[in-house]
This record gives structure tokens, sequence and C-alpha cells, in this order.
């Protein structure tokens, strides 16, 4: 396979930043508790009562970053912490119905974001670019953490066949 273009890297980076960055924007403006705060609200909606340390993994955050992200959601009564029966070092946390709610304003905010910048793409360009995205997807994790990571903003909801669950699998 033939090496991509600079022109390529450069456009496809400059592009990512562009979402990612429009993406957060839109977030913020409707949920201003800093940092990776609405990230780890999306997260832990997708596996209700992931642990700290795993909330550590996803958003590649210290023990004690996570449990102060944790922390701060609990604080607004957005989740509910548990400790395991197993392990009482572990402690849970799931969405409360609250919760719930302002996971799925955010994700709806994080969508149109995303769907504005493709409104103005052909709808060929935008069977191609899903390819393209799905095989980038696919190819690019190595554990199924990096999967939650690279996926911690995602609506899993619409991704159907989603190239990040099919590599957890």
């Amino acid at each position: 396979m033939d090496d991509p273009s600079d022109r390529l890297i450069n456009t496809f980076g400059a592009l990512s930043q562009a979402v990612s960055d429009r993406v957060r924007r839109a977030i913020a403006e409707a949920f201003n508790a800093g940092g990776e705060t609405a990230a780890a609200l999306i997260a832990i909606g997708h596996e209700p009562g992931m642990s700290i340390g795993q909330i550590c993994q996803i958003l590649r955050l210290s023990h004690a970053g996570a449990v102060r992200v944790v922390e701060r959601l609990g604080d607004q009564g957005l989740v509910a912490k548990s400790q395991s029966p197993s392990d009482r070092r572990v402690v849970h946390v799931t969405l409360t119905l609250r919760g719930r709610a302002e996971r799925t304003k955010l994700l709806g905010l994080r969508n149109a974001a995303v769907a504005n910048f493709l409104g103005n793409v052909s709808a060929e360009d935008r069977v191609a670019l899903e390819r393209a995205a799905d095989s980038i997807l696919s190819t690019l994790l190595s554990d199924p953490q990096e999967g939650l990571a690279t996926c911690r903003l995602c609506d899993r909801a619409r991704c159907h066949d989603c190239p990040v669950d099919r590599h957890r699998s």
C-alpha cells in the first residue's frame, strides 16, 4: 500500500483537530464542569458500574484526577457511587436518572457539532468517509480500554457494527 501524501497527513490532522475543538466547545458551552468531566459522564454511560480505575484509563487521568472528576459529577447529582462487594477498595460508578438525561443532552450536542461538518459533504463522499473511518478505527486499537478511551465521547447507540466493539469482542 502506498504511503499517505504529506497533504493528506496535514489535512487529516487539521480536520481531526477542528472536529475535536468544535465538539469540546459545544459541550463546554452547555456543561461547564471543567476538564474531562463531560467525557467521564458519557463514558460512564457506556458501561454502568465501571470502577474509578477504569475511568482513570479511559480518560487518561491519574487516580486522584479521576476521583475529583467523579466527585464533581456526584456533587451535581449526576452519578452514584457504590463500594464493590468483593473488594472494599474498589468504587463503582453509575449514572443517576439526572446523569442519564444530561448525558443524552451532551451526546446530542456532540452529534450536532459533527453533523455540522458533514452536512456540506456529498452523500457519496460521506459513504467513502465512513468506510475510511471504519477502516482506521478497526486497526487503531490495541486493547479494550483503549477502545473506550477513543470512544469516550461517542454515541454508541448510533454506531451499528461499531469497529471498536468488533475489536473488543
